[in-house]
Parts: structure tokens; sequence; C-alpha cells
């Protein structure tokens, strides 16, 4: 017996391949309300339903007096869906952290054949900003989070920078488990900046495995 998907996820995947099909980018305008209903061959009700739902998910958003549009892509929807339980316990950051580390030390050597000497020397500086944080006792998670967006921004690529900011969110979400930063947490990024400067792919790739591996044993010590 076959199962017919509830109205609301029907008028949802139309009004998706409606956008995919009429390659529609984002900030691009929805037609009016009756007209795209009528478009989708669907009630003005099921769309109203439909649009709420794909406005949550980030898919569209509606604007007052001016009409629906297709959204900007962006992770902050994904941030708000994940489950409660995500945030409770160690093993949410070390799986944070997995991801993560596969992502960075699998684009390091691609970055250090785009990187300048400009880009390079901005990235020496945030490493001296950290320590001089260190030697005052400070936390610096949000210098150690210009570095890695930074360290990657010349590729690009701007779904490696919404991860890498996602990332960032969740761990400030999380922040109450994770180790303040130390002497180790400074010498590792000036590591990578060394294995990027020694043109050495091994190198780049050991020393981010490194800083993680830096990382992940901190989180057990403090568990």
């Amino acid at each position: 017996m076959s199962m017919r998907r509830p109205l609301y996820q029907a008028a949802q995947q139309r009004l998706r391949d409606y956008i995919r099909d009429n390659d529609l980018r984002p900030g691009a305008a929805l037609p009016a309300e009756s007209d795209l209903a009528d478009e989708l061959g669907i009630s003005r009700l099921s769309l109203r339903e439909a649009t709420k739902s794909l406005e949550t998910l980030g898919v569209v958003r509606a604007v007052a007096g001016r009409g629906l549009f297709v959204s900007e892509f962006s992770f902050d929807a994904i941030l708000q869906q994940l489950p409660y339980s995500f945030g409770i316990g160690g093993h949410s950051l070390i799986d944070l952290l997995q991801v993560r580390e596969a992502i960075e030390g699998g684009l390091i050597v691609a970055v250090s054949k785009l990187v300048s000497d400009a880009e390079l020397s901005e990235l020496d500086a945030l490493v001296e900003e950290m320590d001089a944080a260190h030697r005052r006792h400070q936390t610096f998670a949000e210098v150690d989070r210009r570095f890695h967006v930074r360290l990657f921004a010349p590729l690009e690529n701007g779904l490696v920078t919404a991860l890498l900011e996602l990332f960032w969110d969740l761990f400030h979400r999380l922040e109450s488990e994770l180790p303040a930063g130390d002497h180790h947490s400074v010498e590792v990024h000036r590591d990578i900046l060394a294995a990027i400067h020694s043109g050495d792919a091994t190198r780049m790739t050991a020393a981010v495995h490194e800083h993680f591996s830096g990382i992940r044993k901190s989180l057990k010590r403090d568990q």
C-alpha cells in the first residue's frame, strides 16, 4: 500500500522544485501568493504552511509589505534546529572536533598554495595576540576563531567559511565545556604557520592534527 505524503510536505517540495527549476538566486522575489499557489497547483493555505516551514529552514524569507524572497544560504537554521541534547556532554565537542579536523586537515595544503605573504603576516600577528593574551592569563577564543577563518579565507569558498563559523557558534554554545587556551595552543598555531612557510605538505597536515589532538586531550582532562 502506497503512503501519500502530507499536503504540507508535498507543497514544500513543489516550492523547492519551483525555486530550483526557475534557477532563482538568493534575493529573488517569488510571485504573489495567489499566482504562486496557482503555479504550484496547491491551495493558498497549503502554500502558507509550506512557506512558514521553509522560512524556518532558511530557504525563503517573508518581508512585510513586499512578499516572499529566496534566502541567502546560512547555517543559522541548522544551528537552531539542532536537538537540545546535542549540547549535553563532552562527546558533542569531540564529534565537532572530528569533523572540523577533517575539513581543516584536508584543505591546509590547498590553502598553502594560495595564501599571500601579507596574509601570512596577518596570521602571525593573530598568533602574537594569542600569546599576549595567554601571558595576561586571559582566554583568546575570539582571536583563535579569527585565525582559523582568516587561514582558510584564501580558498574563497563560502561554504568552508560558513562551516567554520558554524563550528565556532556551536563551540560558543558549549563554551562552558571548553578548556582555556594555554601555551601549547599558542605554539601549535605557530607550528601550522611554520609548516606553511616550509612548503612541506606532510608537515602541514601533521601540524593541524597536532592542534586538534591537543584540544581533545584538554577536553578529556577537564571531564
